[in-house]
């Protein structure tokens, strides 16, 4: 399928049990909806002490994960929110934002300088993009992220808009190891949903509405 002129927006095929919680409107809506209501029920097996603390530690920090990512220009969050045996909830998200690129630069030379200085080239929704994958140790000041995490970007260049561009920012902690073959799976898991990333002209959708 040929584009023609710049899409409206894009659309991703989410795996069962995550959800989208949109950045630009109907946030705390969404959250309370689709996050904070499916953890309102604690296994039987669980204290309600332990789960009064297991809630709230999900709600500071999906909060959290949704705040810092409307200041970063975020349009849409993905979290998942099914829990998995033993009821805690996948320790993964996923970021979508727009960036402005550098001015006058074509946006493949740019994808070539990304690619050289950290990343890969691959395919996503009809376009080139940029992948790169890496692990970062936790930062000072932030006591609740403790745990060393699996990161994965993607940066893509909006078609027929140039200087405009989505990025896809991935982080797991998964089980605690950034290289185990758990934590890795977590990882596959969000490549497999790239694979799906497709734009769209819905005129009736907003920028990038998701």
């Amino acid at each position: 399928m040929s584009l023609v002129g710049a899409p409206a927006t894009y659309s991703l095929l989410l795996p069962p049990g995550w959800v989208r919680i949109p950045l630009r409107g109907r946030t705390r809506e969404s959250l309370e909806e689709k996050v904070f209501r499916g953890i309102e029920k604690v296994p039987a097996d669980v204290s309600r002490e332990k789960g009064m603390a297991y809630r709230l530690h999900v709600r500071r920090r999906v909060e959290k994960l949704a705040e810092d990512a409307r200041r970063s220009g975020g349009l849409d969050l993905y979290v998942p929110v099914r829990a998995r045996p033993g009821g805690a909830v996948l320790a993964a998200s996923f970021v979508v934002a727009e960036a402005v690129g550098e001015g006058g630069v074509r946006p493949e030379v740019l994808l070539g300088r990304l690619a050289v200085e950290a990343g890969e080239v691959r395919g996503v929704g009809e376009t080139a993009g940029v992948r790169r994958e890496y692990v970062k140790e936790p930062d000072e000041g932030e006591p609740e992220a403790d745990t060393v995490t699996r990161h994965v970007d993607y940066v893509l260049p909006v078609p027929g808009d140039e200087g405009r561009w989505l990025t896809v920012s991935f982080s797991t902690a998964g089980d605690g190891d950034p290289v185990s073959p758990f934590t890795r799976a977590v990882t596959e898991l969000f490549d497999a949903i790239m694979s799906t990333f497709a734009w769209s002209h819905r005129p009736s959708e907003g920028p990038f509405a998701g």
